[in-house]
Parts: structure tokens; sequence; C-alpha cells
């Protein structure tokens, strides 16, 4: 018997408990098909919307936000953008 020997003289591995597995074990380790991708969940949505929103915009509406929320956002984000403009032009004519 090896060192990297079982006493059936297989070498040891995953494979050397298959008998031991069961259907109910093998879906538990693969992951759930059903699960979000990243992109698609609420956290990953906000955190962009708020440190970089083109992409938060677009994955607002990639999302399954209903249809209100996802106009909601779009508005405040186009109501921000105006200010900011605004903003930074009148300062840049007080300083001219």
């Amino acid at each position: 018997m090896g060192i990297f020997k079982d006493e059936n003289g297989r070498s040891y591995g995953d494979w050397t408990h298959r008998d031991q597995r069961n259907r109910e074990e093998a879906n538990r380790i693969v992951k759930d098909p059903n699960e979000k991708k990243w992109y698609d969940q609420n956290f990953y949505i906000v955190m962009f919307l708020l440190l970089f929103w083109p992409v938060g915009i677009v994955l607002a509406w990639r999302s399954s936000w209903p249809l209100w929320a996802k106009v909601l956002v779009s508005i405040l984000l186009v109501i921000m953008v105006v200010y900011l403009v605004l903003n930074y032009n009148a300062t840049a004519a007080l300083l001219s």
C-alpha cells in the first residue's frame, strides 16, 4: 500500500466515495439554478446607482423591478445630473 493509496490499492480522491453519495447530496453540492446572477441582485443595482450611475441605470432597467420604480429612479437621476451640470456651470462662471 503506497502513501497515496487506500487498502484496495485505489488512489485517494473524491471518486472513491461515489457509492456513498446520493442524488440529494449531489443536488446540495451543485449551485441553485434559480439563483440570481450578481447583476440581477438589488444590492448591486443600488450600489451601482450610487457609485457609478450609468451602469446602475442600465442594471435597473434590465432587472425585474416594476416599471414605476425604473421610471422614478431614472427621473431622479436626470434631475441629479441636471442639477450638478447647472451647479458646475454656475461655479465656473463665478470663478472666471
